[in-house]
């Protein structure tokens, strides 16, 4: 039960596409990498893995932009996962949060930044 509250936490959070632009936005319980590989690496990472699924989900839902299902073909929590550890392995000193929006990128071919950064007609 307690992940469902997290992840409704996220998501409520993240529910803006200014969520993932880092000027000017103030947040508070963030995750960072060292404290993702040292959960993955002990196998004590439940919570921070609903973390990131609720983060991905609330980008997807700010942005109007699809990321489970981006290229046809469904992407699996375990990659995901496994996605995060490599990237915070190359970036220890980023926040979960960053991997977050890079991945969303990756996964659709940069669609989430240029609906993000669209400029109003």
């Amino acid at each position: 039960m307690k992940q469902v509250y997290l992840a409704v936490f996220a998501l409520t959070c993240l529910s803006s596409p200014a969520a993932s632009r880092p000027a000017g936005v103030s947040t508070e319980g963030m995750l960072n990498c060292a404290q993702w590989a040292g959960a993955r690496k002990v196998r004590a990472s439940n919570v921070y893995e609903t973390y990131l699924l609720g983060l991905l989900n609330g980008l997807s839902l700010g942005s109007g932009t699809e990321f489970w299902f981006a290229k046809g073909k469904e992407v699996k929590r375990e990659q995901v996962f496994y996605w995060m550890d490599i990237y915070c392995q190359v970036h220890p000193l980023s926040e979960v949060v960053t991997g977050a929006v890079a991945l969303v990128n990756e996964n659709t071919g940069n669609e989430y930044s240029r609906r993000v950064n669209a400029q109003p007609d």
